[in-house]
Order: C-alpha cells, then structure tokens, then sequence
C-alpha cells in the first residue's frame, strides 16, 4: 500500500512537471530555431540593401553625367562596391536567388571607370537599366524574405504562449486528480497499517508467551542490568533458575551477586562491570548456590543496548542452567581419560610385542650359535691327542727308534701335524660363534633397555633429534622387516631438533612401520618396500611412512583412525586410533592416504617443533 501511495506522488509530480517542461523544451526549440533563420537572414537582407543603395549611387551619378559629361569617382566606387556585395552574397549560398545579376553587374563595373564618357554610358544604358531592376527586386525580395521570419517568430510566440496556458490548466487539473487518489490511497494505507500494527501486537504477545515457554523448558531465564547498577529486571524463569521466589525476592545487583558461589563471585562481577564499560558481548560461565545448599551451573550470554529515550545503556542476557551439561562433559573427560589410558596400553603393548618378537629372533641365532659350538665340540678330535699321548708314553725309552722304523711311529708327525689343523680350525669356529653368541646377548640388552626406556609413562617433553627416534623405531621392527624380506628405504632431510614426548612418538611410529611390514607381507609377488621419509613442513616437520602393499579401500579411509576398526584378522582396532590421538595429544596430526586396494598406502605425522600447549600426559 505504501509502495501505491508512493507511485501516485510521483505520478502527481510528473503530472505537473512534464506538460510545462514539454511546453517550454519545444518553445526552447522553436526559439532557436527562430533565432537561427534571423541570424541567418538579417545579414543577407543587410547585404541587399548594401548593394541596391551603391547600384541607386551610381544611376544617380550616371545621371548626373548628363550635366557633367563624365562619371564621377563615387558613382563608379559605388557600382564596384555593388559588384563585389552581390559576390558576398552569391557565396552565402544565395547564387540561385541572385541570377545572372552579380555577373551582369560586374561586367558594367570592368568597363565603367571613373571619368566615362556620357556616350559610353548611353551605349551601356540597357544593361544598366536591367541591372537597376535586378538589384531592386534582389533588395526587395530578401526584405520580403525577413519579414516573413518575424512572422513568423510573432506566430510561434503567440502558440506558445496558448501552449503554455492550455498545459497549466492540464497540470492544475490532474493535481486536483492525484491529490484527490492520494487522498484516498493514504486513508488506506493508514488504515492498513493499523491493522498491521494490531497484527504486530498480537503476533509479539504470542511470540512473548512462547518465549517464556521455551525458556521454561529449557531452564533459561531473561534479564536486564542498567548502567547505573541500581536496577535490575528478572523474569520469572530466572527466579525458578535460581531457586528463589518471586514474592520473597526482589532482584538487586548486590543480591543477584549474593546468589553466585562465592569462588566465582568476583569473576562475574568483573565480567559485567567490563561488559558495560567497554560496550561488549558479555558471554560467563559461573556456578550459583541454591537455597537447599546444592551448586548449579549457569552460562551467561548478554549485550549491550544504548536507550537513548532513558539516556543510558543496559546489559540485556539470558543465564542457561548448563549444570547437566557440565556433569556431562566431566563424564566424558572420564571416559575420553581412561580411552586414553586403555589405547595408550594398547600402543605400548604394540612395542613390547615387536621387542619381544626381536629378542626371539636374537634367541634364535643364540640358540643356533650354542648349537653349534656343541656339535663341533661333539665332533672335536681333541680325543685322538689323548691316544697319541700314550702311544708316546709307551715307547717313552726308544722313542727314537719307534719313530723311525715303527710304521705307527712314522705316521705319527703326519698325524699330530693334521690334527694340529683340525683343532686350529674348530678353535676358531668356536671363536667365532662365541663372539655371535656375546653380540646376540648384547643386542638383547640392548633391546630390553630401549623398552625399560620408553616403558613407563610419557607426558615428559625433551628436546629430541627425530632422526634418531625414527632410527630406534625401525631397530625395534628389524626382525620382522628382515624375516618378511621388506626393503626399508631412508630420505633423511636435514630437520631441526623438536620438543616432544618421546612415547608418544615411538608408540606412533612403531605401530605405522608394524602395519606397513604387516601390508607388504600379504603382498606375495613383488617386491617389498617401506619408505620413511622425514622433512620441513609448515607445521613444524613430517615423517612419513609409505608401502607398496595391499593399501586401504576407499571406503575405509573416512573409518581408518576409528577406535575398534581394523581390516586385520587379528587386529584389535587400538593402533591407529591410539596413533592418532597421541599425535593430537602433542599438537600434531596424523594422515592417511592410499590410491586404492593393493596400489600402497601412505601415513604421515606432523608435529609441531615447540610442545603444545594443550598436551597432556
């Protein structure tokens, strides 16, 4: 209706402006062109007039002469300045209204001159007479000419002026016409807007009852504090939010503060005082202590709103009971604890299980190596020492002769020189297995101390060389590689040192490489290789582990770190949901990608080069 109202002001304006503004655009127009045709034609009548006055000069002198007997000076300037006038006016496009006159007339100038003879102007007197009617008619007919342009120009005044008349009283006329539908057209829109406003109203009353029914529901309560403190306005949610009585309690700032727990009390006062100095949101978090002793949790969400009709500002919010939520939320930091704990244990028996599969491939060659010295010892002929010693014992007397004519005694050098070799030999192959033996033991010290390392508890940041943990890693997974044939490929990028939690890492990295052996293992028919690559990254620095195995398909890659999902048969669904939360737990991430089932899956780990703030043990 508005909009109505509206198009008919503007109709209304247009009504009255565009007849007179159409009126005086064609007299404009007209005007210009009037003054156009009288510019034009002023100065061709003025030269006409110029060239009849000089041609009447001259027959007036050529007149003359008939007393004189010769042309006087003037009279042949006067048919000169004839001549060249007619050229002036022929060349302002007037050549056709002029004739053959400018010729005519300047072939009397070139053979009149100052001084001609009475006999030579009777002998020209023809043309003169002629030229005399020409230049008469040519004067005549451009004084014809101007007068019809101001005819004219008196003509168009005179339209214009009716024109003028017969468009104010169209303008006057749809004035009274407009005024009258505008007239008519508010009286409706007000009434219009009336019963908008009733609507409005009604639809506020019923928004206002559903409001307070919603925030009833919902355990939410309105409230309005003014600047100056003094006043302030509950709604009735708020007094069964806080446990008191509309009858009993009458809301004050001080006595709203006096419900709020005394340990956070001073927060929230700090928090409204600075919302309203400062002009912001308000959003708190605080409890409340009811009247029966039993503690509440309320969020606060408010702003500020300037009234400038009481000239001040109030802070206008709404206090949520959020006191399930809070229980919630504690019971799930419980549970999100102990899945902590219960993936943390997992990740750590994912390292010690690859210890102990390392120390018994070590036991392995221990046990081949004792075998071994066994059965050389078994077959050792250390004993045929013994029967040489007492053949020499017997012959102990002619020892001499017995080795020199006894066969027994000949054979004897060639004998102890054979079993010299044969016991040098075993001696040395007993050596050899020894020294396997005492490295194989080392190594298992080795590898136990690295678990008695990383065994207990991480949670303590140190600055490490990831290079190196990587390293220890793959030490712990080296049997497996081995026995499975897996190539493991090294890219070391020059990285700098981190500050992290050594446990977390290792649990991380162990579990990636034992499920990269674990996907190229299933692959029988190529070669095996794992890739570890560490490099820069924005986030701080990345080590990736990536194998040419049976890969992930494409609808387990949005499923992959869930906890208890696992595509293993033995699996336990701990290892990459444990990973992936440990790295989160450090401030980094963990990723996963592969082109498709048997193309090759790649992992990576950022993390960052400084603890995370939020990490916790």
């Amino acid at each position: 209706m508005r909009r109505s109202t509206d198009r008919l002001i503007a109709l209304q304006f247009l009504a009255v402006t565009v007849p007179i503004a159409f009126v005086l655009l064609a007299q404009m127009v007209a005007d210009a062109r009037r003054a156009t045709a009288l510019e034009h034609s002023r100065p061709l009548r003025t030269l006409a007039n110029e060239a009849r006055a000089n041609y009447r000069t001259f027959t007036n002198g050529a007149a003359d002469a008939v007393d004189t007997g010769a042309l006087g000076r003037q009279s042949a300037e006067a048919l000169n300045g004839t001549a060249v006038l007619l050229s002036e006016l022929a060349a302002s496009g007037e050549a056709a209204a002029l004739g053959d006159t400018p010729k005519l007339v300047a072939d009397l100038a070139a053979q009149v001159h100052s001084g001609a003879t009475l006999d030579k102007l009777m002998a020209l007197r023809g043309q003169i007479a002629l030229a005399d009617r020409d230049t008469r008619a040519i004067d005549e007919n451009f004084e014809l000419r101007d007068a019809a342009v101001i005819r004219d120009a008196v003509e168009s005044a005179r339209r214009e002026k009716q024109e003028v008349t017969v468009a104010l009283l169209i303008s006057a006329i749809l004035t009274v016409i407009f005024v009258l539908a505008t007239r008519r057209r508010l009286k409706e829109q007000l009434d219009a807007d009336a019963a908008i406003e009733r609507r409005r109203r009604a639809e506020l009353e019923t928004i206002s009852i559903r409001f307070g029914m919603a925030t009833r529901a919902a355990r939410a309560g309105v409230y309005e504090v003014h600047e100056s403190g003094r006043t302030v306005w509950w709604s009735d949610t708020m007094n069964e939010l806080y446990g008191q009585s509309a009858q009993t309690f009458r809301p004050t700032l001080d006595g709203w503060l006096a419900l709020i727990h005394p340990a956070d009390r001073a927060a929230a006062q700090a928090a409204m005082t600075a919302a309203m100095r400062e002009r912001k949101q308000l959003h708190n978090q605080y409890r409340i202590v009811h009247p029966d002793g039993s503690i509440g949790h309320v969020e606060s969400v408010a702003a500020v709103v300037s009234d400038s009709s009481e000239g001040g500002a109030r802070l206008v919010g709404i206090d949520l009971d959020v006191t399930e939520r809070i229980a919630a939320e504690q019971r799930e930091d419980i549970l999100q604890q102990q899945l902590r704990d219960a993936s943390r244990q997992a990740g750590m028996a994912d390292v010690a299980t690859s210890v102990l599969h390392n120390v018994g491939n070590v036991l392995n060659s221990v046990n081949v190596s004792a075998n071994l010295v066994t059965e050389s010892l078994k077959r050792s002929r250390a004993a045929g020492l013994g029967r040489v010693v007492s053949l020499l014992q017997e012959h102990q007397s002619d020892l001499g002769r017995f080795v020199a004519h006894d066969e027994r005694g000949k054979v004897l050098p060639v004998y102890l020189a054979e079993l010299s070799r044969h016991l040098s030999a075993d001696n040395q192959n007993a050596l050899q297995e020894l020294d396997s033996l005492k490295s194989n033991i080392d190594h298992i010290k080795d590898i136990v101390a690295m678990q008695q390392r990383y065994a207990k508890l991480g949670g303590v940041a140190e600055i490490i060389d990831i290079r190196h943990l990587v390293e220890e890693s793959m030490r712990i997974n080296a049997s497996a590689f081995e026995r499975h044939a897996v190539q493991v490929v090294r890219e070391f990028a020059d990285v700098p040192q981190i500050t992290v939690d050594k446990h977390k890492v290792l649990q991380i990295l162990v579990n990636l490489l034992r499920n990269a052996k674990d996907a190229c293992q299933s692959m029988s028919e190529q070669e095996r290789r794992v890739t570890v690559r560490i490099d820069r990254c924005a986030a701080g620095l990345r080590v990736t582990i990536a194998d040419n195995g049976s890969g992930i398909a494409a609808e387990h890659m949005s499923r992959i770190f869930t906890h208890g999902f696992t595509t293993k048969k033995t699996g336990h669904g701990f290892g990459l949901h444990s990973g992936a939360l440990a790295a989160r737990e450090i401030g980094g991430v963990l990723r996963a990608e592969s082109p498709g089932p048997g193309r090759g899956a790649t992992f990576t780990l950022e993390l960052p080069l400084k603890p995370h703030e939020n990490s916790h043990g």
